[in-house]
């Protein structure tokens, strides 16, 4: 990976960033206040939430291909080694997390047999799961084939909650995310907020912006 010596993130890196928040804020929001639901294919909360969750499958991808062009700056030289592991961990639990979520909305879709379509214009098929069969002959009986529907209902119930739980711990960890930074800002004052924002060098050192007097008219 080549090294980076600049104090911030390039503007690509930035809008990547600040893109994917956005996102997953929507996502979130869909997610436990919308009603979203496999069982209605057509509708279009859940084309929204399952386009919007792929575009973040995209957008992962693309930064972290990106990150290996462009890797990201240093961190403030003042900060503790179990800080900069804690950093590091978050950043990489939270890449994970944009990858696992979608994959796991993916696979619910899947147990119910629906696809994921991509604003229209394509779809992710559905992932068809081997799940056990018992012989629907005319020599099944009706408890064989409950068993059957029911392994089916289970298997989505499974992947419905383990999306729940992603997205839940993904709302926690990006809270501690957005915490940490503001406490580097505001406490340690080590600029480290300031990496991910344009232009904001008087940031970086924690001081406030100096007033410029304008010289009095004669």
């Amino acid at each position: 990976m080549l090294a980076n010596d600049s104090p911030c993130y390039d503007a690509v890196s930035q809008a990547l960033h600040w893109v994917t928040a956005v996102l997953i804020i929507v996502l979130l929001l869909t997610g436990k206040v919308g009603d979203v639901d496999a069982d209605e294919p057509t509708s279009a909360l859940f084309i929204w939430h399952g386009s919007l969750g792929i575009l973040v499958l995209l957008v992962a991808a693309v930064r972290i291909i990106w990150l290996f062009v462009h890797p990201a700056p240093p961190l403030p030289e003042g900060m503790k080694h179990v800080s900069r592991v804690l950093a590091r961990s978050m950043h990489v639990a939270l890449y994970g997390l944009l990858f696992a979520l979608p994959l796991s909305g993916w696979l619910a879709s899947s147990a119910e047999g629906a696809s994921v379509s991509f604003f229209g214009i394509a779809s992710l098929p559905a992932w068809h799961m081997q799940i056990p069969r018992q012989e629907t002959s005319s020599t099944a009986t009706g408890s064989e084939a409950a068993g059957t529907q029911e392994a089916g209902e289970s298997k989505k119930e499974l992947f419905e909650d383990v999306h729940e739980v992603l997205g839940n711990v993904l709302l926690a960890l990006a809270g501690l995310h957005i915490l940490a930074a503001f406490k580097h800002q505001l406490i340690d004052r080590d600029g480290l907020l300031s990496r991910m924002l344009p232009r904001a060098g008087w940031l970086r050192t924690g001081r406030p912006v100096q007033s410029v007097r304008m010289p009095r008219a004669p």
